[in-house]
Order: structure tokens, then sequence, then C-alpha cells
């Protein structure tokens, strides 16, 4: 009986074994299954908080942040953006004030007769910046600095001799320091943009505009100094602007009141106007300047390159590679306009060529008219808005690029400091000496 008794025991034990060990299997089997079906729903791109299908490959992508500063741009503030004017010496306050809040210019080009002393300029781009404060982006603040016969330092300040003495010279570290010095001045005072260097070859002797402001005949001296000024004055933060692309030094007409016409192939153009152009480019030139010259063997409608797809799109951006903000000459130069109706013509055939800024340094009326036309070419569809956009963004980046804000770099006396360090004249001693 005790064996009996023994035996039933053990099957009770091993019965209530069996019967957890069950249950315990069909724990498994469940969760497991819950597992498999929740893995399937995260594969098919299911949330299982709201059943929302997410469809992974179709998803927006992420705005970039030039896109983002567009998309919350006003008209008036895309348009601004577009031109770079100057202004008269008397223009009070309330003038600037005007044009930065309600025309929303997005740059200025400043000349000597805007400021007598280092102080004045000081004073001025302070003034500028603050009153620029509400609008989405900072200001371009120009000026042509070449040095020598082109110079816009007031008299504390130190100018460099001409190009040509740098190319005579053919010392690429002496050149270099040169645009590091002007850099160092400009900076010092609120300055960002730089229309320098002239990287046009002086392939005639008559050319009296350009005589003393090229580095010279060579195509590789004038290539490498010009890089040379460039890597000087990136050094310093401020934007460099060569020109006057595609080249103007094989003409002995002034653009300012007639129209250079330059008669050579477009093979000889590329083996020699174009060379410097070519070299910064591929330095990594932020800026273009582009001249209005007319050559009729390569373009043969007779406009001049700042109003001609052939130079501005075909050359330029799609032979060159050319990725930075193209800029024209000042547009109140004679032979900007020539050949078209209106300046309102020019400037819409211009900006839909190519030319991403526009520079109206002198008249007030000129500058007006300029921005009436932009604008009602974006409302009338002659500027699309993917053209507006291409522009927008390659200035956005442009400012990004050389970190441009709305206060001054210095305080008053550090930047006089710099502005004013013995070193500069020191070293243009030693050029006099060379």
């Amino acid at each position: 009986m005790k064996n009996l008794e023994s035996c039933r025991n053990i099957g009770e034990r091993m019965m209530k074994k069996l019967f957890f060990a069950f249950i315990i299997l069909i724990i498994i089997v469940i969760n497991t299954s819950c597992l498999i079906q929740n893995q399937q729903q995260d594969d098919d791109g299911i949330d299982n908080n709201d059943n929302t299908i997410i469809d992974i490959e179709n998803e927006e992508p992420e705005p970039s942040y030039e896109e983002k500063i567009i998309s919350g741009m006003s008209l008036d503030e895309k348009v601004g953006q577009l031109v770079i004017i100057g202004f008269l010496e008397d223009t009070s306050e309330e003038t600037l004030k005007k044009i930065i809040e309600k025309d929303k210019i997005g740059g200025f080009i400043l000349f000597r007769r805007n400021y007598t002393s280092f102080k004045e300029l000081y004073d001025l781009n302070s003034l500028l910046k603050k009153l620029n404060k509400d609008n989405p982006l900072p200001l371009l603040i120009a000026v042509d600095e070449e040095g020598g016969t082109v110079s816009r330092i007031p008299k504390e300040g130190v100018t460099m001799p001409d190009a040509n003495v740098f190319g005579r010279i053919n010392d690429l570290i002496l050149t270099e320091r040169s645009g590091e010095i002007i850099g160092k001045q400009l900076y010092s005072a609120g300055i960002n943009m730089n229309f320098a260097p002239v990287l046009d070859i002086l392939s005639r002797s008559d050319n009296a505009l350009l005589k003393r402001r090229s580095y010279g005949k060579d195509k590789d001296i004038v290539s490498a100094h010009g890089v040379s000024f460039i890597k000087g004055l990136k050094a310093e933060s401020v934007i460099a602007v060569p020109k006057h692309f595609p080249g103007h030094g094989n003409t002995n007409i002034d653009s300012h009141n007639g129209v250079p016409v330059i008669d050579i192939d477009k093979n000889t153009m590329i083996n020699r106007e174009i060379v410097p152009f070519k070299y910064a480019i591929d330095k990594g030139a932020d800026a273009m300047m582009i001249g209005h010259l007319v050559f009729p063997n390569i373009d043969d409608s007779g406009k001049p390159a700042t109003r001609s797809e052939v130079f501005l799109k075909e050359i330029l951006r799609k032979e060159l590679g050319f990725k930075g903000v193209s800029i024209s000459d000042d547009i109140e130069m004679y032979a900007f306009s020539s050949g078209a109706e209106s300046i309102e013509d020019a400037v819409i055939e211009s900006f839909n060529a190519g030319i991403d800024v526009f520079v109206v340094g002198h008249t007030k009326e000129i500058q007006e008219r300029t921005l009436n036309a932009l604008k009602n070419g974006i409302i009338n569809g002659q500027i699309s808005e993917e053209r507006l956009n291409e522009t927008l963004k390659r200035i956005i980046e442009l400012k990004k690029k050389y970190n441009l804000s709305n206060n001054m770099n210095l305080d008053y006396e550090e930047a006089y400091k710099l502005f004013t360090d013995d070193k500069y004249r020191n070293f243009v001693e030693t050029i006099k000496n060379r």
C-alpha cells in the first residue's frame, strides 16, 4: 500500500509540473506572437499609437537655412538684396533710415565723399548697421580699395601702392601682405566687401584706365598676384570681388562713358583674358564683378557681358564652374544700358541673363528705377521665382560664410588702433625701396 501511495504522490507531482510547464509555454508563444506582430507593424511604417502610415520615401526634406530665410522674406526684402547703392555726402540720417527700413536695401558702396576721417567712417558704418537691425539679413558694405590710383582709405590710414608695382616686384608674399593690410583697415572700419583686385591683363599699352591698376601684361603674373591679394583679404574676413570679368585689358575705351568693343575670338579670350578669372574661381572666389564689355566675335548680339547669357550662363557658370555671387560694375556707366530701350529693360535682361547684384553708386533716380524694375518684373512674371531664389540663396550663403552681422567688429579704440598700426607704413616703405 505504501508503495502504491508513493507512486500516486509522484504522479501528482509530475502532473503539476507538466501543467505549469504547459502554462509557461503558452505565455511564451503569446508573447512571441505579439513581438512579431509589432515588428511587422514597425516595418510597414505604422505608428502603434495613432495608426498613421508614415511614407518615409516621400517625406519632405528639411528646408535649408537659406530656404528658411527666403520663405520668411517679403517681396521688398527680396528685391532689396539685389542692389548695392551709394549716396551723396549730404544724405541725412532720416533718408538713410528710409532707404534701409522701407526699401530694405541689401548693401552700400561708400566713397570718400561720405567721410573725411576714420572716426566719420566708423560712425557711419555703425549707423548703417544699427538702422538695419530689424531686417532679416546683415548689410554688405563695400568700397573700391585697390590701392594707389583707386583708394578709399581715410587720411589716418595707409594706402598701398598700385597693383603694377607689385606685379613688377613679383613677390607673392608681398602682394598677399598688401591684401592683409587693406583687409585689416577695412575690417576695423566695419567694411566687409572690397571691389578688388583688378584681374585684367594689360594687353594694350594705350589702356590708360588700367595702366597702373593691373598687375601687368603676363597672364600668369596677373593670376598669381590677384589670387594672393584675395587670400590676404579673405584672411581678414573681407569679401574680395575680383574684376572686370571677362577682361577689360584689351581696349582703350572706358565703359564709364563709352562702349568697349573687344574684337578677339573665344580661343584667344579663353587662353588670355579669362585665365586670371579662372584661376581665382578654381581657388574659391566667392564673388565676381562683371564688366560692361562687348565681345562681338563671342556673343554676336552686341550686348555687354553684364546682359549676356553667353558670358554669364555659358562661360562663367557652366564652363568655368563659378558658384559665387555675380555683381555688376556700376550700371550708371554708359555701356551697361547701351542698345537697350530703357534702364528698366536693361536691368530685367541683365538679371535674367545671370547678374545677381546691381551696383548703383550715385543717382537716386536710377536706384529707384532699378528697384521698381526688379519688383515689377517679379510681380508680372518677367522674373521667375526660381531665378529670384537662385540669387537670394547665393547672397545668403555669402553673408553667412563671412559671418556678417549688424554689429561693428571692434569697439572704436580697438578699431582705431588696428587701422593705424605703424607696421603698415613700414611695409609701404619696404615696397618703395624695392
